[in-house]
């Protein structure tokens, strides 16, 4: 069945089934597979309390495994990245003055874990660089010369310490000369890893068969998601009818009867194995007269069967407020936050920020001076904002506005703000003004991840105009947060509502690790920011 609903004259609604990304060219051999997939079906009355036997399965088979391409991604970078530098340092490590096979390859294991490190915090693994050769080569040398750097610091004030006796850590030519050839490897070795998964791409080994359960608004939402996003590059959407879950309705001597469909219990299953089907989707608008019978079936024989919902998050990485339930925001897993998860985040929260505050003093005494000379005014800006329970609390920054900037009420940031100085415009692109906010973090008003804490004027509009915006103050507010990197700046009502479900997206998922793998990403959104004001 087309997305509009109708169905061709002389086919099975239940099996009528249209690909979202299938060109015009694959239209014959698809209408060849519909007809082969024809199932039997009564067309009697069924008796009251009469058990209706089920279609016999012809055969069993399981799903197939298909590989995530940014994992594939990262253990094709560990392993080349790491055969490609052991196989040459362990030839001449002792031209470039190394003690021993064992110290080559701990200098080689710990350039390889910082060059991973880099490549995910600048985002290396997301979907765009997986998919495009262009962000990829742009990124790559960016997280290398980061690496090179770290490493570069670590063989001369590091290595000495663990081995006092050789004294090559403390020739910065060795030092450089040893990072020089790991990085050159390492960049061989990367952008052949990188010409491997796009062979794969084009072969597509990590394009997953997704049967849509549906041809309604909600398949039509997941058609358009597709489509409008490189989605469709790593998984290929059929849908069919919800029909093939319902009741038919049999007109017979001018009277109608309910017919127990036959194929809930087998059609779905069987559409499965035919289509080589990897997942299972329910998004139906109405569910009515639906029998899952036949979802069970198909679960049972491993193939899985998510929710619309369900489906939507996993896909965006965000709880799409438009087509929330709340019946499933309750009853899915999330929102577990034990007392040792916030133990454990308060602690790394003193640490770290303590640690980034003393690192960054001679930054923040530069922008200090510079804010001085700039515009006349205090150097420092303090502002209300919302945390924790909906507690108000005063948040430190930079000051990057002139000190009228809200003479007359407090607005949103537009792009190019008339308000902002030339210095504030530099602090603001890089971030910097943020520094004092580590402050905060060590007060406990803010964490290092959180969603961003907003004015009290703007959560007093937003909450009537958003549903569970308040949601956002049961955690503490942050200095980053799962919003800030997957999406701009935000200066709308739009732009709140698509922040608020990320932010929905992390407390509902939260996870220490999770925390880790936003705050590394931070380092891209400040290499390549999107949308600052």
């Amino acid at each position: 069945m087309s997305l509009d609903g109708v169905s061709p004259k002389g086919v099975p609604p239940v099996l009528t089934l249209a690909a979202s990304n299938a060109k015009p060219a694959e239209a014959a051999p698809r209408r060849a597979l519909k007809d082969e997939l024809r199932l039997a079906r009564t067309q009697r009355p069924a008796e009251p309390g009469e058990q209706v036997e089920t279609v016999t399965q012809t055969g069993r088979r399981y799903p197939r495994y298909v590989p995530a391409a940014n994992i594939s991604q990262l253990l094709l970078d560990i392993v080349l990245t790491s055969v490609a530098q052991a196989s040459v340092l362990f030839l001449i490590y002792d031209r470039l003055g190394l003690e021993g096979v064992l110290q080559a390859a701990t200098v080689v294991s710990f350039s390889v874990l910082i060059i991973l490190i880099f490549l995910y915090a600048t985002g290396c693994y997301r979907r765009d660089a997986i998919l495009s050769t262009s962000t990829a080569m742009s990124r790559l040398p960016v997280a290398l010369g980061f690496a090179a750097a770290l490493v570069f610091a670590a063989l001369h004030y590091g290595f000495p310490l663990l081995y006092p006796a050789a004294r090559v850590y403390l020739s910065i030519s060795r030092d450089v000369t040893i990072i020089l050839i790991g990085t050159s490897i390492a960049l061989g070795a990367l952008l052949l890893s990188r010409l491997i998964i796009h062979s794969m791409l084009a072969q597509n080994l990590f394009r997953r068969r997704v049967l849509v359960i549906g041809t309604g608004k909600r398949a039509r939402y997941i058609q358009e998601l597709n489509e409008s996003h490189t989605h469709g590059a790593l998984q290929e959407i059929h849908f069919a009818s919800e029909s093939i879950l319902k009741d038919a309705p049999v007109k017979t001597a001018g009277q109608t009867f309910a017919v127990r469909n036959l194929l809930p219990a087998s059609a779905v299953d069987e559409l499965s194995m035919r289509l080589d089907i990897d997942e299972v989707v329910l998004a139906l608008d109405d569910r009515r007269g639906v029998h899952l019978d036949g979802l069970v079936q198909c679960k049972a024989h491993g193939y899985p069967v998510t929710d619309f919902n369900s489906f939507i998050e996993r896909l965006t990485g965000r709880i799409d407020l438009a087509w929330l339930e709340i019946s499933w925001l309750l009853h899915s897993t999330g929102f577990q936050m034990r007392m040792i998860d916030v133990v454990v985040k308060r602690t790394l929260d003193i640490a770290l920020s303590a640690l980034a505050l003393f690192v960054s003093l001679p930054v923040l005494l530069i922008a200090m001076v510079a804010i001085r000379m700039d515009t006349p005014g205090p150097v420092f800006y303090r502002q209300e904002r919302v945390t924790l329970n909906g507690r108000v609390f005063w948040l430190f920054k930079l000051r990057t506005m002139r000190t009228d900037a809200e003479s007359d009420g407090p607005k949103w940031a537009d792009e190019k703000d008339p308000r902002i100085t030339r210095v504030g415009a530099f602090l603001r692109r890089t971030r910097l003004d943020e520094i004092p906010q580590l402050l905060n973090i060590l007060w406990g008003d803010m964490s290092i991840v959180g969603p961003r804490p907003e004015r009290p004027h703007f959560v007093e509009e937003l909450s009537h105009e958003l549903r569970l915006y308040k949601l956002r103050h049961s955690v503490r507010a942050g200095l980053t947060g799962w919003a800030q990197i997957n999406y701009r700046y935000g200066a709308s009502l739009e732009d709140s509502q698509r922040k608020l479900e990320y932010d929905l997206f992390y407390i509902k998922n939260f996870s220490l690790l999770r925390d880790a793998a936003i705050i590394l990403q931070t380092l891209r959104v400040l290499l390549w920011p999107e949308g600052v004001r």
